[in-house]
């Protein structure tokens, strides 16, 4: 399941993808006390973060950002709490 969420703190993909790329870094996903790879891909404005049981997937469109997050078994029963703190995360930068 994909979460969506509108941009409307910023005008276009490219200023958005610039915000959250500033933003979801090592560092970042360490206060939910797991590590991850965060890696960034400019020609296609995607960031992708990958960890032990989980992994995330932002794609950025011309009205929105579209999230994918695949989790482990054990973490699937996590994945509201999740998807709600992301969506919080990125409504405030975007």
């Amino acid at each position: 399941m994909s979460l969506e969420v509108n941009y409307n703190k910023t005008n276009t993909k490219d200023e958005a993808y610039e915000v959250v790329k500033g933003r979801i870094n090592e560092d970042m996903i360490k206060k939910f006390k797991v590590t991850a790879k965060v890696t960034h891909d400019d020609s296609v404005k995607n960031i992708n973060a990958k960890g032990k049981g989980f992994e995330l997937k932002l794609n950025f469109l011309d009205d929105k950002v579209v999230a994918d997050l695949s989790l482990s078994l054990l973490l699937k029963p996590l994945r509201g709490k999740i998807n709600s703190e992301l969506e919080k995360e990125l409504n405030k930068v975007i």
